[in-house]
């Protein structure tokens, strides 16, 4: 297949993938090259999916999907129409990141970093180098995208959850209705922080051609996404973000696969029919399930991924839009290797605002070493269990 993938090249590339399954002696080498044709596919599929699943959010939550243009309007109003590495806080950062303290008068250090000096030694880095770490998680966590983030500024956000509505009953003429109240529980979500330490020798700090402070930033993002990504997924909770693969209420209500450390068709399709009609899913796995799914068909022949259109369809599952996310088990007993639900409506991001990073040049001053650890605050937990259905593999 070339760069230019079609339709047709998808279908007769699953068509070829399949037939070769099901020789007693496929050819690896010919399954090994249309495997990674379907992958490079597989790229331009998901950018899709997440652009569809943020027009979604977009529309939903139309007030909480303006950060982007609060953040153009922030840096506008702090640097007067400057870039905002033009602004003196970005330039008070760069002076202390490469120099420490001593870099950065004591009226800059509120004036300027926005914030004293705390008992750690520490700073709050301003609103905009905040935000580009969140903006580098949300481009690199699926789980994000497609889940609810909420953004507050204390550490524990109190979510009521409609659990049931009035029941509506028929009379006769003259007769009295009944009454009936809709009922409401309380879910506390409380973020937690995480951290990420980058090490950076003093050479590099006081010889680098290019923006350090960036340079660390970036890292620090990649670490963070890291860390939640696998947090959203596969977390105990404790201290942490609870991992939807792991809620107890999630897990007692999984559906079982038919087969031993196996997924059938069947299975797919009947996880789809545990849902409640109304909601908006997506299957969530990673990558070597979505190989697996990819050569599952039904008794006459038709194939459970289907290809969609370039650019205007995402390729499906059981005619549902999927999510890769990697953190997800593999196919294997007693692993929960499929997600379907509404995580929109049944997961919830909370992120806690404010950054802070930390220079330390003692701890390995001997090798001339400065190490830079940042934390955030944030969260994920499920919320509502019945927008999210699990698939366990039997053992």
């Amino acid at each position: 297949m070339s760069d230019q993938t079609t339709i047709a090249d998808v279908v007769q590339g699953v068509k070829e993938l399949r037939a070769e399954f099901e020789k007693s002696s496929p050819n690896l080498a010919k399954v090994e090259l249309i495997e990674k044709a379907l992958e490079k596919h597989e790229e331009k599929n998901q950018a899709l999916v997440m652009e569809m699943k943020a027009r979604e959010k977009r529309e939903e939550e139309l007030k909480e999907r303006l950060d982007a243009m609060e953040v153009e309007l922030a840096r506008k109003s702090q640097a007067g129409g400057k870039q905002y590495k033009d602004t003196a806080e970005y330039k008070a950062l760069a002076a202390y990141v490469k120099r420490g303290d001593f870099a950065i008068a004591a009226t800059e250090q509120k004036a300027i970093l926005r914030t004293d000096n705390d008992v750690q030694g520490g700073f709050l880095v301003l609103p905009e180098m905040d935000n580009m770490i969140t903006k580098e998680i949300t481009e690199i966590s699926p789980i994000r995208s497609i889940a609810r983030v909420r953004t507050t500024s204390s550490k524990t956000l109190a979510m009521v959850i409609r659990d049931s509505i009035p029941t509506a009953t028929f009379e006769g003429e003259a007769e009295e209705g009944g009454e009936s109240n809709s009922t409401y529980k309380s879910e506390n979500v409380t973020a937690y922080r995480q951290t990420v330490t980058v090490p950076v020798t003093q050479d590099l700090l006081m010889n680098s051609e290019f923006s350090m402070e960036s340079e660390i930033m970036t890292d620090a993002g990649e670490g963070f996404a890291q860390g939640e990504g696998a947090g959203f997924v596969t977390g105990t909770g404790v201290k942490s973000p609870e991992g939807f693969t792991v809620n107890a209420t999630l897990v007692a209500d999984a559906r079982e696969s038919a087969g031993s450390a196996a997924i059938s068709y069947n299975d797919m399709v009947d996880l789809s029919a545990d849902l409640k009609q109304g909601y908006n899913p997506v299957y969530v796995f990673n990558r070597a399930t979505l190989a697996y799914l990819r050569k599952l068909i039904d008794g006459s022949g038709r194939p459970l991924w289907l290809p969609g259109l370039n650019g205007v369809v995402a390729n499906t599952i059981n005619g549902y839009p999927y999510v890769i996310a990697n953190d997800m088990p593999d196919v294997a007993s007693n692993a929960i290797a499929v997600a379907f639900g509404d995580f929109r409506r049944g997961y919830v991001i909370l992120d806690r605002t404010g950054l802070a990073i930390v220079r330390d040049d003692i701890s390995q001053k001997k090798k001339a070493i400065v190490e830079f650890t940042l934390h955030r605050w944030l969260t994920g937990q499920v919320v509502l269990t019945e927008a999210i259905k699990l698939l366990k593999l039997k053992a």
